[in-house]
C-alpha cells in the first residue's frame, strides 16, 4: 500500500472513532437547557441493619426510616408537580411542532 493510502485510512479510523466517542445531539434543544428537578430524594442510606439486642442502634436505625418515611409526602408531590410540568412543557413543543407542519 501506498504511504499516503495508509495515512488516508488511519486518519478515518480516527476520525470514526471521535465521532463515536461524541455523543449526536438527538433534539433541537442544547444539551442541559430542561430544568432539573428541583426536588430533593430523601437518603435511602439506613445503614446495615444492627443486631437486635442493641437497643439504641436499633432506635437510631428507626430513627432514619421514619425521617425517610415523614419526607416521602413532600418528596412525591414535588415529583408529581415536576412530571406534571414537564407533560406542559411537552404539549407546547407538540403544538409548536404541529404549527410547524402545517400545509
Amino acid at each position: 500500500m501506498r504511504p499516503a493510502t495508509l495515512i488516508f485510512l488511519a486518519m478515518t479510523v480516527t476520525a470514526q472513532a471521535q465521532n463515536a466517542a461524541t455523543p449526536a445531539q438527538s433534539g433541537n434543544l442544547p444539551a442541559g437547557l430542561y430544568p432539573k428537578s428541583s426536588c430533593i430524594k430523601p437518603s435511602t442510606d439506613f445503614g446495615p441493619k444492627p443486631d437486635q439486642r442493641d437497643i439504641r442502634k436499633v432506635e437510631a436505625y428507626n430513627e432514619k426510616i421514619r425521617a425517610y418515611n415523614t419526607a416521602m409526602p413532600a418528596y412525591n408531590a414535588c415529583i408529581v408537580d415536576y412530571a406534571a410540568k414537564a407533560n406542559h412543557d411537552m404539549q407546547e413543543i407538540r403544538a409548536a411542532v404541529a404549527a410547524a407542519n402545517v400545509n
